[in-house]
C-alpha cells in the first residue's frame, strides 16, 4: 500500500515541473504578445495622426530695404514682396518654408515689422525660418531670432523636425557663424548625420541657404560640400536654397555634381521678390559651365514661390511666378 503511494507521488513530480514550467512559457509569450501589440499600436497611432500631404511654399530673399528707393514703387522690378508674398497666402500652405535672406539690407526689428510683417508675416505661425547671411548682418542674428521666436527652434540654425510624413532637417550654410564650420566632423555634420541615422522616416527633405550648386551670379559654394555629401550618403530626397535671385531646379546629383538617379535634388528659390539677377557675363563663360552642373530648368526673370505637395512616398512641385497664369515648372518624384 505505502509503495504504490511512493510510485504515484513519484510520477506527479515530474507532470508539476512540466506544467509551471508551461505555464512560466505561457506567461512570457503573453508578456511578448503584449509589448509587440503595444508597438503596432504606437506605430498606427503615430501615422494616423500624421497627414498624408503637407502643402509647403519655400522662397527666400524676399523683403526689399525700407529706404530702398524701389521700395515705394517696385521700379526695376525690384522689392515685390507683397506680390510673391501674395502668392504665398493664396496657397494656403500648411507650411511657409522660408531660405534665408528675409530682410534686406540691414534687418531691424522696425524692418521686420513694417516690411517683412505686412508681406509674408502674415504666414508667420506657419513659418520656419532658416538662416541666410543678411540676418548675421546683426550681431548673431539676433534682431531675426527675436523676430521669429519660437519659430526658431535652435539658436545655431539647425535642427529636425517631422512635416506630415516627412523629415525636415533645417541646416546652416552660414559657415563662419556656426561653431566648428560646416564641414566633416564638425558638430553640425555630425548632428547630421546622427539625426538621419536617427530618423524612421522614408523621405526626408532639407533647407539651408547658401546653395551648393548654382548658375546664380553666386555660383556653386564648396562650404556646405561635405553638408550635401552627407544628405547624398543617407539617400536623401531634396535640398532647397536660395541666396541667388533666380529659380533653378537641378536633377538628382551626387557629391560631385554628376546626375545620379540615387542623388539629391537640390531647388534654388531666391525669387522671393527683393530683386532677381542674371549671371555675371564676365565669370560665366563657356569652361566655368562646363565645371559644373547646369540645372534641368532655370529662371533669371521671374518672382515666384516654389510649391511642394509631400505626399508619403513622393512629392510633386510647381514654381508659381508673379504675373503668370500657369505654373513655369512643375513635375512629380517617387522618394528613394
Amino acid at each position: 500500500m505505502i509503495g504504490t503511494v511512493l510510485r504515484r507521488l513519484a510520477g506527479a513530480a515530474p507532470r508539476t515541473a512540466a506544467l509551471a514550467r508551461s505555464r512560466r512559457g505561457l506567461r512570457a509569450a503573453i508578456a511578448l504578445a503584449v509589448v509587440l501589440l503595444l508597438a503596432v499600436v504606437g506605430l498606427l497611432s503615430r501615422c494616423s495622426t500624421a497627414p498624408e500631404t503637407v502643402r509647403v511654399a519655400a522662397v527666400g530673399d524676399m523683403a526689399c530695404d525700407p529706404d530702398d528707393p524701389d521700395f515705394a514703387t517696385g521700379a526695376h522690378d525690384h522689392c515685390r514682396q507683397k506680390q510673391v508674398s501674395d502668392l504665398a497666402v493664396a496657397l494656403n500652405p500648411d507650411v511657409l518654408l522660408g531660405l534665408g535672406d528675409f530682410q534686406y539690407e540691414l534687418p531691424t526689428s522696425t524692418a521686420y515689422r513694417t516690411v517683412y510683417g505686412p508681406s509674408f508675416g502674415r504666414l508667420m505661425s506657419r513659418t520656419v525660418p532658416v538662416f541666410g547671411n543678411q540676418e548675421y548682418k546683426v550681431q548673431d542674428a539676433n534682431s531675426f531670432t527675436a523676430y521669429f521666436g519660437k519659430q526658431v527652434k535652435d539658436a545655431r540654425g539647425y535642427w529636425s523636425q517631422d512635416l506630415g510624413r516627412w523629415h525636415l532637417v533645417v541646416l546652416n550654410s552660414n559657415c563662419f557663424a556656426v561653431a566648428g564650420g560646416c564641414g566633416k566632423g564638425s558638430p553640425q555634420q555630425t548632428w547630421l548625420d546622427d539625426d538621419l541615422k536617427r530618423t524612421d522616416r522614408t523621405c526626408v527633405i532639407a533647407a539651408w541657404h547658401h546653395p551648393r550648386w548654382s548658375s546664380g551670379i553666386g555660383g556653386p559654394d564648396p562650404r556646405t560640400a561635405d553638408l550635401f555629401r552627407t544628405l547624398y550618403a543617407h539617400r536623401v530626397e531634396l535640398v532647397l536654397s536660395g541666396h541667388d535671385a533666380d529659380y533653378e531646379r537641378f536633377a538628382p546629383l551626387n557629391p560631385d555634381g554628376r546626375k545620379d538617379p540615387l542623388g539629391v535634388r537640390q531647388y534654388v528659390v531666391g525669387t522671393g521678390g527683393q530683386a532677381h539677377y542674371r549671371p555675371d557675363p564676365v565669370a560665366d563663360t563657356p569652361a566655368a559651365r562646363a565645371a559644373r552642373p547646369i540645372g534641368e530648368f532655370v529662371d533669371f526673370d521671374h518672382h515666384g514661390v516654389l510649391e511642394l505637395e509631400l505626399k508619403p512616398n513622393s512629392w510633386s512641385w510647381s514654381f508659381r511666378a508673379v504675373g503668370v497664369g500657369n505654373p513655369l515648372d512643375k513635375g512629380e518624384e517617387p522618394c528613394h
